[in-house]
């Protein structure tokens, strides 16, 4: 029987996982951190993952290093999932606030400003077309700033460019894809999305 729930995370199943990734979060937002008793700010660290190239240039970044090694001990994360996590910290580092409410693609189809959802339908459909790790770095990229001070669910960002990258690599290598729809990226994020531009 398919798990048709396509809020809940596929990729980042760990709840300890999901705490790694909102304290590193909290972390980017503070001037004045203690990590291993020495000083850090962790502004400067977010500044510096947001002017880093895309899609991969945070790679060579502190926070994406200290992501890295937070993570790999509390996820089960594959090697290829390192390019998704230089994704995540990229576009992350673009978020104002973390809001775990309602799944991400929940969050593109809410209405901010009366009768319009956050991401058109239009925008949205180019999302989920995308091909390439650049495009979707840059879709998303726009997609949290348009959110603003409304936030987004970071845990729920995460898992979905966990799950097109897993896509995406196995599109590279000819594997066949996974047997069940609701863990297929674009049947996940359209349920979502739609589920809020219905009411």
């Amino acid at each position: 029987m398919f798990d048709i729930d396509t809020a809940k995370p596929v990729v980042l199943t760990d709840p300890d996982a999901a705490k790694v990734l909102r304290r590193w979060f909290d972390f980017l937002q503070e001037r004045n951190n203690q990590r291993l008793g020495v000083a850090t700010n962790g502004r400067a660290w977010r500044a510096e993952l947001r002017r880093c190239a895309q899609p991969f240039g945070a790679l060579t970044t502190t926070a994406f290093f200290q992501l890295n090694q937070s993570l790999s001990t509390s996820a089960s994360l594959k090697q290829s999932d390192t390019f998704a996590l230089a994704i995540i910290a990229y576009v992350v580092a673009h978020a104002r606030s973390d809001e775990p409410k309602v799944s991400f693609a929940r969050q593109l189809g809410e209405k901010i400003n009366g009768s319009t959802p956050c991401l058109s339908r239009l925008r949205f459909d180019r999302l989920l077309a995308v091909r390439t790790p650049a495009e979707l770095c840059s879709q998303l990229t726009r997609a949290v700033k348009l959110r603003g001070e409304k936030g987004i669910n970071i845990v729920s960002l995460a898992d979905g460019i966990f799950l097109w990258m897993r896509e995406w690599q196995q599109r590279e290598e000819n594997q066949p894809v996974d047997s069940n729809p609701f863990n297929r990226f674009s049947v996940r994020w359209a349920s979502e999305y739609l589920l809020a531009t219905e009411k």
